[in-house]
């Protein structure tokens, strides 16, 4: 057999009932992580995937994947890694992972690193504006060929927002679920209080203005738990 004869085999398998008659749904997620060059984008991935590698520089787009079982006996679900290198300097390659095809089921990670506060929001600010623009072709795309998945991925993000909130009219949601991570916070713990201030208030109000999570991570094994498990519930709907 060859290798699609075995991948259709598989496909065929996984959609055909098991013994209750019921069918096994597949998750299958994907997730494009963009930021800083050397912010510590693989290491993240690394972890997430409990993977014991030493990171290597990513050269323009790279890409992985994950498996895991919900429950014993059960096809693995699987999500889509996808990590953007060179800081701002590829933007153009975001339009490769993120397609019509995948929009539905498509999740963002910015690692911004906080030891270069004078970079944080030229980064920040290039990476969105492509990425948001991408996205919104895309859904303008789908709202002539498929208007429904266009009106869901749309109320998607606006439901996920607390409606009674008084910044509810005001915020601006990301077209698609975004997490924002500082990374080296220890590095930024030793930064001046007031500079540090200043950071994490525009990182919040940046993050509630696009209804983003955001996280910090750095060395400490707790900080990374943290990310992982917020990372986990985009890529295989763990709760967070």
């Amino acid at each position: 057999d060859t290798l699609w004869d075995l991948a259709i085999a598989e496909v065929e398998k996984r959609e055909k009932p098991d013994d209750d008659g019921k069918r096994v749904e597949v998750w299958e997620k994907s997730v494009l992580f963009m930021g800083n060059k050397n912010g510590g984008k693989t290491t993240i991935i690394l972890r997430c995937l409990e993977r014991e590698e030493i990171p290597k520089p990513t050269l323009a787009l790279e890409y992985t994947f994950g498996r895991r079982a919900r429950r014993h006996n059960t096809p693995k679900d699987i999500a889509h890694f996808w990590e953007l290198g060179g800081g701002t300097s590829l933007l153009e390659l975001i339009r490769i992972p993120i397609t019509s095809n995948n929009i539905r089921s498509f999740a963002v990670v910015l690692v911004l690193d906080l030891s270069k506060p004078n970079e944080l929001w030229t980064t920040m600010e290039k990476l969105l504006q492509v990425t948001r623009n991408h996205v919104n072709k895309i859904l303008t795309k789908l709202e002539k060929t498929n208007p429904e998945v266009a009106t869901e991925i749309k109320q998607r993000m606006r439901n996920n927002l607390q409606r009674d909130h008084p910044d509810y009219e005001l915020v601006d949601p990301f077209p698609i679920p975004l997490l924002i991570i500082g990374s080296k916070y220890d590095i930024f713990h030793e930064f001046d209080s007031e500079m540090r201030k200043i950071i994490s208030k525009t990182l919040r109000f940046v993050s509630h203005y696009y209804g983003a999570s955001l996280v910090f991570t750095s060395k400490s094994e707790a900080l990374l738990l943290k990310a992982r498990a917020v990372i986990n519930h985009l890529a295989f709907g763990y709760d967070k």
